[in-house]
């Protein structure tokens, strides 16, 4: 049917093609059996050799050949229509654009590279003339159909261009009826592969079968041979193969590519999908990852996965099974994949969450410590075993609880309830310990720190309960092996002590002056030693309150002359002026002699020992009458300001020197056993402070302090006059 026919017979024949059409269109079931059924009665109507349909992309910057007859096997990639500017022009004016002589027209040359090239190849498919119409459906340019010759040039007259016309029109209607239909059906399939993804990400655990599913699902629904979905590593930049499946085969997990490499890392970074139909022409493509399995790549369609403006990772399609993936795909894939991204950044989210709570659940529950948690409210979010235990309850029970109610009922257990000042000098949160009288732990330090979000903002608190059993274990062994071995010490130092002082004395022989000075030294270093060990010893009764006080009436101006007297040499071997402002008529003191000489001692050796060279130390006194209890304030006599005392007669004394100072943070530390401050060049032993608040305290005394950095120390006692 290559020969024209007689305008009556081709009137006839294009309205029987015409009819034939229509039925197709009415029983055709996809689009490509309407296609392939219509351009059936095409070739017969027009008697032309070949018919094809040519389809825009959504943009309606490329086309391409979608559909021929006689049908081809494989179909050439799209090309764009800037390339090809005469059918670019019939398409923009909805004009027919005939070729007579394809011959003549490549003679003609000032075409683009592309012409060109498609010129050659219609030649050399023996294609001569061509008569190319316009798809127009609802106002909308949808494509074109074109006619072709073989062998010999021919030229359509009027009437085959107007029955062409007609058969273009006809059939650009049934293709956007049925375009219509497979889009819905499209869009049906495209939600049911949606909520089948769904549906996997809640109810599978594993992110290795999530990442299987969805790509099992898109690979199905696309038609492709293989397809890989690739997520960001934040912190190297890289796409990390997560599962690539290929014939249902799992390939390439854990491969990476650098950041901003391939078809991928350019979807990654521009956040714009993209096809390519001959990859190996293609500079972005990253040949490293196909040659490495050995998989050759015909054509690519890759979208990236946004959720939020961020980019968490993309889906990459590789060789579709039938034609060219289209821009239609291409948005659909894009489409999906911001459902997917949601849906999987969900899933690793509530993995995240889940393993940190199991970590965190984990972790309260491994620790002998007891933890609640409560809410602004103060009610009791969660507890771990070691809360449950303590307080005799399940973890359900206390959970719903006002915190303040359990920890009251815990203090109602407690025989003994303690704020040691080394925790709680300084801290911003108060420190208790606790010693219960029953229970599986009896020794208890209790504190409540504050729980913020990430901007910093209170959303709750802690109660720790911390189990200080094997502590206060230690600490009673270190005790009990200290006094020990410093009650084992004095023998032997009173030995020592006392064969110096007879070969001091000449019993061993004569002795000259030189090794009078030695034995001198020597028998000096034994006494300060003792007097440590006799401080020891002296702190680890009144701890344990076996003290015994030797009281009698004491003057405060004896006390303090004879404390002098004991530091006289050393505060004139440093220079240092010792002044005392005590006034008369003191009132006598029922106190233990020694353990008050030695208070005042300690402190003004303290002062001797932290003044500089050709300071000045001190040494006051006065006489306090309080009508009543007072909490703390300044008196006109005494020059710092006063602790909480009660009613009575009290003897104030206060050493004052002209020291570095001593931190607000030491103030409370120094009183301890070995407490220093780190600061000072000059050390201890760390026991003469400890010794007097001790003292101080077995005689229902207070001992203080005033001190500024740089501006000197007091130390202050208070005892009152009458036992």
């Amino acid at each position: 049917m290559n020969e024209r026919l007689p305008a009556i017979g081709q009137s006839e024949l294009s309205t029987q093609g015409l009819l034939r059409i229509a039925t197709a269109i009415e029983t055709a079931a996809t689009l490509d059996e309407l296609l392939m059924l219509a351009l059936n009665e095409f070739v017969q109507g027009l008697g032309v050799s070949l018919c094809g349909v040519l389809q825009l992309d959504a943009s309606g910057e490329t086309i391409a050949l979608v559909s021929t007859f006689p049908p081809r096997v494989s179909l050439p990639p799209p090309i764009p229509l800037r390339d090809l500017p005469l059918m670019q022009h019939a398409l923009q004016h909805r004009q027919s654009l005939q070729i007579a002589d394809i011959a003549e027209i490549l003679q003609q040359g000032n075409r683009s590279p592309t012409a060109i090239n498609l010129l050659q190849t219609l030649l050399e498919a023996q294609v001569r003339s061509l008569l190319i119409m316009p798809l127009v459906a609802q106002d909308r340019v949808i494509g074109a159909l074109a006619f072709a010759t073989l062998q010999q040039p021919r030229r359509f007259d009027e009437q085959e261009v107007s029955i062409a016309r007609l058969m273009s029109s006809q059939l650009a209607a049934a293709i956007t009826a049925f375009r219509t239909i497979e889009e819905a059906e499209h869009r049906n399939a495209e939600l049911a592969t949606l909520n089948d993804i769904a549906a996997a990400v809640n109810s599978l655990l594993d992110p290795r079968d999530i990442y299987h599913l969805v790509m099992e699902k898109i690979n199905q629904f696309f038609r492709v041979d293989a397809g890989s979905l690739l997520m960001l590593d934040e912190e190297t930049g890289e796409l990390v193969f997560v599962m690539t499946l290929e014939e249902g085969q799992e390939k390439l997990v854990g491969m990476r590519v650098p950041p901003g490499l391939g078809i991928a890392g350019y979807v990654a970074r521009t956040q714009q999908y993209a096809i390519v139909h001959d990859p190996d022409n293609d500079p972005r493509f990253y040949r490293a990852v196909s040659e490495g399995i050995g998989y050759d790549v015909k054509s690519i369609l890759c979208v990236p996965i946004v959720v939020k403006g961020r980019t968490i990772g993309v889906i990459e399609l590789l060789n579709k099974r039938t034609g060219h993936f289209t821009e239609e795909e291409a948005i659909r894939l894009n489409r999906m994949a911001a459902t997917i991204g949601i849906a999987l950044e969900n899933a690793r989210l509530f993995q995240q969450v889940s393993t940190v709570r199991d970590r965190f659940e984990a972790i309260v529950n491994s620790t002998s410590d007891g933890i609640l948690m409560a809410d602004m409210r103060g009610v009791i979010v969660a507890s771990n075993l070691a809360a449950a235990r303590l307080f005799y309850r399940s973890r359900d029970e206390l959970i719903g609880r006002r915190i303040d109610d359990v920890i009251a009922e815990l203090m109602a257990r407690a025989q003994v309830v303690e704020e040691p000042a080394w925790l709680n000098d300084g801290a911003p949160h108060r420190v208790v310990e606790i010693e219960l009288a029953e229970g599986p732990v009896r020794y208890v330090r209790h504190t409540i720190l504050p729980v913020r979000d990430a901007g910093g903002m209170q959303i709750g608190q802690l109660a720790l309960f911390e189990n200080i059993e094997k502590d206060r274990e230690l600490a009673r062994l270190r005790e009990d092996y200290t006094g020990m071995l410093i009650h084992d010490l004095r023998a032997p130092l009173t030995a020592i002590m006392n064969g110096i002082m007879m070969v001091q004395r000449g019993l061993g022989g004569p002795v000259s002056p030189q090794q009078q000075e030695l034995l001198s030294i020597a028998h000096q270093g034994s006494q300060t030693m003792l007097e440590m060990v006799n401080t020891l010893l002296d702190i680890s009764k009144m701890e344990q309150g076996r003290m015994t006080l030797s009281l009698e009436p004491l003057s405060p101006y004896a006390v303090v002359d004879e404390a002098i007297e004991r530091l006289r040499a050393y505060a004139q071997q440093r220079q240092i002026s010792l002044f005392q402002d005590l006034t008369a008529g003191l009132p006598p003191i029922e106190a233990d002699r020694e353990k008050i000489v030695r208070v005042l001692q300690n402190l003004i050796d303290n002062a001797i020992k932290f003044s500089p060279f050709g300071g000045s130390v001190t040494i006051g006194a006065r006489h306090l009458s309080l009508p009543v209890s007072i909490n703390g304030g300044t008196h006109p006599q005494i020059p710092l300001s006063l602790p909480a005392l009660p009613a009575g007669e009290w003897l104030i004394y206060w050493v004052r020197d002209e020291g570095p100072g001593i931190p607000p943070q030491y103030h409370a530390r120094i009183f301890e056993k070995f407490g220093q401050v780190q600061q000072h060049k000059v050390h201890g032993t760390g026991l003469g402070l400890t010794f007097c608040k001790l003292a101080v305290e077995a005689h229902h005394g207070q001992i203080w302090l005033r001190s500024r950095e740089g501006m000197g120390s007091t130390f202050a006692f208070a005892l009152p006059v009458a036992q």
